[in-house]
């Protein structure tokens, strides 16, 4: 318990310093003119315009659904400055036209010379794609980024693909490019806003891969730390907990030589990684309110808890439990069905030969852990009840999880029967 405790309490040392970070690295973000972005930024304006509010890559296919909302919010955020650098900083100041949604309102200004805006505040979230962005937009404009974004994303995934080929670990290809093909590569690549977890996840897993063999329990605690941390600095609470489950069933997939004698021992870091990304997430997301309230003098705080409030659904009671389910699975229409499927098939399967091939009986405590892991994007829409009902056009994907759980726990079967029989 003591040295858990002295775990926790390194970790929101760690939060802390990242905290100092992440407003020092926006800081330095802002040294950037808008004079160099001007041009980029009336191009982009225009793209936006021309490709309006609820466009699809597929047009009507609820899957390819595009963020153009929030695309041009992170572009009119990353371009508006004021006479005051510090809440340019804390506060995700953008303009707003006549009420207008942020992506006209970049348009109205940047494209029609409109100076007859008002300038709003966006200050619960960190904005931190701002360190990205805003350089990005010296150079090029809206749809080159997307370009780069695809490359980008495309090379990640197969450079993890070749890197578990190459090892005994490549059954896990299976799963993983089932929970890519899940999650829609041509709107991940096609939007600004969806594309911030992927990213973040891609890299935990890369790292837990490369590094399996030598990263401790405290080492993988601070991973999915630092994994919790990006997460609240970079997103926007599109799919967040996947950064956290995907890693964490891969954790567990990965080091299965690891837990054949203590369950408790691998029940017990599964808790600790959840809290541990919990920490980073919470911590580095509510340090945000904390720093903005002290240094521009707004309620950041207040304005924060009463999102939380009215976003988890518990206050206003708008949506069910039911309903968020039922909009989140109809988006995918039903596809995290088939991996269900496929994981049922190969339990009635162990459970009718059971008598000719022994099954060791880790693999079905690991197992058993996987699925659980697996059941996180339920747990997720339970507590954002609201906001995921709201925005299942996006949420959906944190049924990722489960794809991708369930697949894998069906994969070490298959696996496991074949090595029994080649041995019997």
């Amino acid at each position: 318990m003591r040295e858990t405790l002295n775990l926790w309490i390194k970790e929101a040392c760690i939060v802390c310093l990242c905290a100092i970070m992440g407003v020092a690295a926006l800081a330095v973000t802002y040294f950037i003119s808008n004079d160099c972005m001007r041009e980029h930024v009336w191009e982009s304006a225009i793209i936006l315009h021309n490709e309006g509010l609820g466009a699809y890559f597929w047009q009507d296919v609820e899957e390819t659904k595009l963020d153009i909302y929030t695309d041009g919010l992170m572009i009119n955020v990353s371009y508006t400055e004021t006479k005051d650098g510090v809440r340019d900083i804390l506060l995700g100041t953008h303009v707003e036209v006549d009420g207008r949604n942020p992506m006209d309102s970049l348009y109205e200004m940047a494209v029609l010379a409109n100076d007859d805006y008002t300038v709003k505040n966006y200050g619960r979230y960190w904005h931190g794609y701002q360190v990205l962005l805003r350089p990005l937009l010296c150079f090029f404009n809206y749809s080159d980024i997307l370009q780069i974004n695809m490359i980008l994303q495309l090379l990640l995934v197969f450079g993890f693909v070749a890197l578990l080929a190459g090892t005994e670990e490549r059954v896990y290809i299976v799963p993983f490019l089932g929970m890519y093909v899940f999650l829609c590569p041509v709107s991940l690549a096609g939007s600004l806003q969806y594309s911030s977890c992927f990213y973040i996840m891609m890299s935990a897993l890369t790292v837990l891969f490369i590094w399996r063999e030598r990263l401790t329990d405290t080492g993988r605690n601070i991973l999915f730390l630092l994994t919790g941390v990006l997460t609240a600095y970079f997103d926007f609470l599109t799919y967040p907990f996947i950064t956290l489950g995907a890693p964490l069933i891969a954790c567990l997939a990965f080091d299965l030589r690891r837990w054949p004698a203590n369950r408790k021992h691998m029940w017990k870091n599964i808790l600790l990684y959840t809290v541990s990304w919990g920490i980073g997430y919470v911590g580095m997301w509510s340090s945000k309110w904390v720093i903005a309230s002290v240094f521009t003098g707004e309620n950041i705080i207040y304005d924060a808890f009463g999102a939380i409030a009215y976003r988890s659904g518990y206050f206003t009671e708008k949506h069910s439990y039911y309903d968020t389910l039922k909009l989140n699975l109809s988006v995918c229409n039903g596809k995290v069905i088939l991996p269900v499927f496929i994981c049922v098939s190969v339990c009635i399967a162990a459970f009718r030969i059971k008598r000719h091939i022994r099954i060791e009986r880790r693999l079905f405590t690991a197992l058993g852990a996987i699925l659980f892991v697996s059941l996180y994007p339920f747990f997720w829409y339970l507590f954002t009840k609201d906001h995921s009902c709201c925005h299942s056009y996006f949420t959906w994907r944190e049924l990722g999880i489960s794809v991708f759980g369930v697949l894998t726990a069906g994969v070490m079967g298959i696996r496991a029967f074949g090595e029994k029989g080649e041995n019997g």
